[in-house]
């Protein structure tokens, strides 16, 4: 004789609740789910790809192929946070892109003026309300285009490429292309901007601390409300400081020298907080949607502690 069924004499909304709770706890349990029965794959699917990770080409082309298996609604409804971290095919990640026009935190890891070229600003324009984005590694190597941006991004993560202090009208580079715009005016085109973080490698040729005034004069004040580089949303500023390990000490050295020199500025540099930047900053932003601890968390404690103490 067959065994019972363990939950057949429950209600189906409490089986679904249990089997949705077991599914958000682990994504091996969530993928052996979606083998039960059909019933169970409706449930346990959209908990399944609310978090998508291309690492690879071979997952980059597995999702592309699960796409076309998909209902043409699924991805834009169901996948919320995607990172990928492949350089391509650039067509793949645009065909990517299109499918999840509902993601709200997106990370990428593959290099844009590439990707713009060959496929253009349409699928990134049409994300319905992306919230973050995080252009890591490569990504802001040769540069990147405000266009790529969504216009209700609130928080920004990005890769400094250089800062010349000897050229304070536009110290900051984001990208090596000669004849390249490396000021901060694209960020200006991203009106709901409240959180920007930039991933700095300090050199010993600039002190740590000529970064400081420039990177407060984005951030609004009573002071510099009408200027042109005034960002009039922005909150808060991240510096992620790299460091190699034969470097761990400069750059221990370089994130005191920072926030020491933005708590002495006062006014809206006290909004500017550094930190060491993580070993990976892909990893950190697939914790952080997982349910981790957020990118801007322990600089948003930061700056609530100085507000506190003014």
């Amino acid at each position: 004789m067959a065994a019972p069924f363990v939950f057949s004499n429950l209600p189906v909304e409490l089986v679904r609740d249990i089997l949705e709770h077991a599914a958000h706890s682990d994504r091996a349990t969530a993928r052996n789910l979606t083998l039960v029965s059909s019933a169970v794959r409706r449930w346990t699917d959209p908990i399944l790809y609310d978090t998508v990770v291309l690492a690879t080409a071979r997952s980059l082309r597995a999702f592309v192929a699960a796409i076309a298996n998909k209902p043409a609604d699924f991805m834009s409804t169901c996948v919320r946070n995607l990172g990928i971290f492949t350089l391509g095919p650039v067509q793949s990640i645009n065909r990517v892109l299109t499918a999840c026009a509902g993601v709200q935190s997106l990370a990428c890891g593959f290099s844009l003026p590439s990707y713009i070229q060959s496929q253009g600003t349409q699928a990134v324009q049409a994300l319905k309300q992306p919230r973050e984005q995080h252009l890591l590694g490569i990504a802001c190597r040769d540069g990147w285009d405000a266009s790529l941006v969504g216009s209700t991004v609130t928080h920004l993560r990005i890769h400094l490429t250089s800062f010349d202090s000897s050229r304070p009208e536009s110290p900051f580079a984001f990208g090596g292309t000669p004849g390249q715009e490396s000021g901060w005016d694209r960020l200006k085109a991203l009106p709901s901007l409240s959180h920007l973080a930039i991933v700095y490698r300090p050199t010993g040729s600039t002190p740590p601390a000529a970064i400081i005034p420039h990177l407060s004069r984005l951030l609004p004040s009573q002071s510099n409300a009408d200027s042109e580089d005034c960002l009039p949303s922005l909150e808060l500023v991240l510096i992620q400081v790299v460091g190699a390990k034969k470097d761990a000490a400069f750059a221990d050295e370089t994130v005191k020298a920072l926030n020491a020199a933005a708590e002495s500025a006062a006014g809206p540099a006290r909004r500017i907080v550094a930190e060491l930047a993580p070993s990976s900053a892909a990893r950190q932003w697939e914790e952080s949607v997982r349910g981790g601890q957020g990118v801007w968390a322990n600089a948003e404690a930061t700056v609530r502690k100085r507000l506190d103490a003014k």
